[in-house]
């Protein structure tokens, strides 16, 4: 509040402004700073690894097999709220990361999805064959059940025929 007073202040006595409505727009600022600054502690604390990535920018005409309905509606994160799981399977890319992160991103931005107080989470992992996977470096990561949302990314490699 204390960053916009002075502002606020000299827009009062520009415009005639009444004390009510002085307060009110201080109040909305403070509100707006608020939630700005809780929207920002969320996306750095999910860790995306390119918080650029959004629906917007996501290219649906690459995979015609895609529901895109599905995706808007899981970009909604109503399944948070309902307890249900979301997963993405397929091949490198393919876009799995994207819309991840995507809709990870979505969800912090609706206080639904965060209403438990449990932080959303990003990851990424890839599942190698058993021969050269290893045990300590494959799922080193947060206890999932401790978030709301756990996005853990998974690339399925094909094994090696070879």
């Amino acid at each position: 509040m204390a960053a916009v007073l002075e502002t606020r202040l000299l827009q009062a006595q520009a415009q005639s402004m009444a004390p009510i409505d002085l307060i009110s727009y201080l109040v909305s600022d403070e509100l707006s700073r608020r939630s700005n600054r809780l929207l920002e502690r969320r996306q750095k604390q999910a860790q995306f690894r390119d918080p650029q990535k959004t629906l917007d920018s996501f290219d649906f005409s690459f995979n015609m097999k895609l529901d895109c309905a599905l995706v808007f509606d899981l970009a909604t994160a109503n399944f948070i709220a309902k307890h249900e799981d979301a997963l993405f399977l397929g091949p490198p890319g393919t876009g799995k990361s994207h819309l991840a992160q995507a809709i990870g991103l979505a969800a912090t931005n609706r206080t639904t999805a965060c209403s438990t107080g449990k932080p959303i989470r990003f990851s990424m992992r890839s599942l190698k064959p058993p021969s050269t996977a290893r045990a300590s470096n494959t799922w080193s990561c947060w206890p999932p059940w401790r978030c709301s949302l756990s996005m853990i990314s998974v690339c399925v490699n094909p094994l090696d025929s070879g």
